[in-house]
């Protein structure tokens, strides 16, 4: 299992983010007897899908949840697509999965499912999409069929719920305030951050969380902080990883930004690394710089704010007078 499978499995596995997941992306697309509003985590239960045969599944990271309705059920079925390919099989693949899931469902009934009153749970295919490319193909099964209008009624036709991570803004998904946005603008190939400037954002985003909200996106959040720094080329090793697994989420960001920090200034060509050092730093200053004020004005403690920001107690003090004054700044460091 990949870097991106293990984290958007550890994701989608959670049943708080799940919620948080039906209700920001599948509002409106479920019954009305289901009101998302007021579902908790004892209306849902993450199922097994080893009923899915190893030659159909392309990933490890898809996951199949029951929604209960009152006395009754419905699934759904949410399909992780990481490549940027886009695969204009996908509404067979789908098909193929529900068939599956149905035979299993036959299976354990046993008996019943010859008698009259049986029928088959419905389930609510979803693609979640996080590829660079558009995504082209069909979301409707029929048009996966030749000349399907001519028999229509006769051939199976069904329609795919398509979340494309590509058409989300990072903005957009930053200004939900949560564990959920946060680690989705990680995800998202929309972003043009690098991993220093998606780091600084998302300690942006700790101060406005609250302790459920930080305590989900801590629980998830190293995964995706690999994910990124791999696509810089840079790896974390199994010391720190384990490290990492124990802290709390600004406590890892700090590690992976020094990290990171050192690795890159340790592979830099020694004829351009004062010019790149200068711009920088210029640009860490003026981040840090944006972080403590936004801190300050949350009243977050000065410890905090020293301890984000890399601030000395002095320049923090000028960056506090520049704000009274109207913009001071503090030396560089």
């Amino acid at each position: 299992m990949g870097d991106k499978d293990k984290a958007f499995r550890r994701l989608l596995a959670d049943e708080r983010l799940f919620l948080k997941f039906l209700r920001r992306f599948l509002r409106g697309r479920l019954p009305g007897d289901i009101d998302l509003d007021t579902l908790s985590v004892e209306d849902v239960e993450l199922q097994n899908i080893t009923f899915i045969p190893p030659d159909l599944s392309k990933n490890e990271s898809d996951v199949l949840y029951k929604v209960w309705r009152g006395s009754a059920e419905m699934y759904v079925y949410i399909l992780v697509e990481h490549q940027s390919r886009v695969d204009f099989m996908m509404p067979f693949r789908l098909l193929s999965y529900m068939v599956e899931f149905w035979k299993r469902c036959t299976e354990q009934a046993g008996s019943r499912a010859r008698r009259a009153g049986f029928l088959l749970p419905p389930v609510l295919p979803v693609v979640f999409y996080e590829g660079a490319s558009r995504w082209t193909a069909p979301v409707r099964f029929s048009d996966k069929v030749e000349s399907s209008s001519d028999f229509r009624g006769l051939v199976p036709d069904f329609e795919y719920l398509l979340i494309s991570l590509r058409d989300k803004r990072p903005e957009d998904l930053l200004s939900f305030r949560d564990a959920l946005g946060g680690l989705c603008y990680l995800a998202a190939p929309s972003k043009k951050e690098s991993f220093a400037e998606a780091a600084e954002r998302l300690r942006m985003l700790l101060t406005v969380l609250s302790d459920e909200e930080t305590e989900l996106l801590t629980n998830h959040l190293r995964g995706y902080l690999k994910i990124l720094m791999k696509k810089e080329g840079l790896e974390i090793d199994d010391a720190l990883d384990l490290c990492l697994e124990r802290e709390e989420a600004d406590e890892m960001l700090t590690y992976m930004l020094k990290e990171f920090r050192k690795t890159r200034k340790e592979g830099r060509e020694e004829g351009r690394e004062e010019g790149l050092e200068e711009g920088l730093e210029k640009g860490q200053l003026e981040r840090g710089i944006s972080i403590a004020l936004a801190m300050l004005e949350a009243g977050e403690p000065e410890e905090k704010i020293l301890r984000y920001t890399g601030f000395s107690p002095a320049q923090l003090s000028e960056i506090r007078d520049g704000r009274k004054s109207g913009g001071k700044k503090p030396s560089s460091r």
